[in-house]
Parts: C-alpha cells; sequence; structure tokens
C-alpha cells in the first residue's frame, strides 16, 4: 500500500475525531452555561468556566485523535489499516469518556457542596 493511502485514513480519521469532540461540546454546551451560571451568580466568571470546560474537551478528544499507531510495514494492508483506524477512534472515544466522566464527578461533588453551603 501506498503512504498517501495511510495518511489519508489517518486524516479522515482524525477529522471524525474532532468532529465527534466539537459535537460533545455542542451538545453540553448549553447545560455548562446554566450550570456555572447557577452556580457562580457572575456572568463572567461563568462564561469563563464554560470556556475551560470546552477547552478540557477538546483537548482531550484532539490529543486522543492524533495517536498514530498506523502498520506501514511490507505487511500492511486493508485489514491492518481498518483495525489501525479503529484504533485511533477507540482511543478518542475512550478519552473524552474518560473527560467527561472527571467533569461530571467535579460537578457533582462542587454541586453537593453548594447545597451544603446554602443550608
Amino acid at each position: 500500500m501506498e503512504n498517501s493511502t495511510f495518511f489519508l485514513t489517518y486524516l479522515l480519521t482524525f477529522m471524525f475525531c474532532v468532529a465527534v469532540t466539537i459535537g460533545l461540546i455542542y451538545l453540553v454546551n448549553k447545560g455548562l452555561k446554566r450550570f456555572f451560571k447557577v452556580f457562580s451568580n457572575d456572568s463572567d466568571l461563568a462564561r469563563f468556566f464554560v470556556k475551560l470546560t470546552n477547552i478540557i474537551i477538546l483537548l482531550g478528544g484532539v490529543g486522543a485523535a492524533l495517536k498514530n499507531t498506523y502498520n506501514v510495514g511490507e505487511k500492511s494492508n486493508w485489514l491492518t489499516l481498518i483495525w489501525d483506524s479503529a484504533a485511533q477512534i477507540q482511543e478518542s472515544l475512550g478519552r473524552l469518556f474518560t473527560t467527561l466522566i472527571v467533569l461530571a464527578i467535579t460537578f457533582f461533588i462542587l454541586h453537593l457542596v453548594a447545597r451544603l453551603i446554602r443550608k
């Protein structure tokens, strides 16, 4: 196989992973805005934390999408190319899942602490 085939596959898989990451940010952005606005009672601080959270999610997804474990040796074929591409997508989705779980637990703890302080 030609190196251009591997590069094109890597590029397309990377773009897919970035699109999933941006789509995920779009899905949670409205809820994040509301959560931080209620939590902080300050719109500037809420915007800062929403942007910070979006950057964390973006870096988690893009960082994993950049992983390159493509086998470009003599024994490479379409099957190895597909498996390598699937491994790249799995790494990106796994990192996004872990990032979102950590953020969700952190926000839950912040919410519980805020409720205890208000009582």
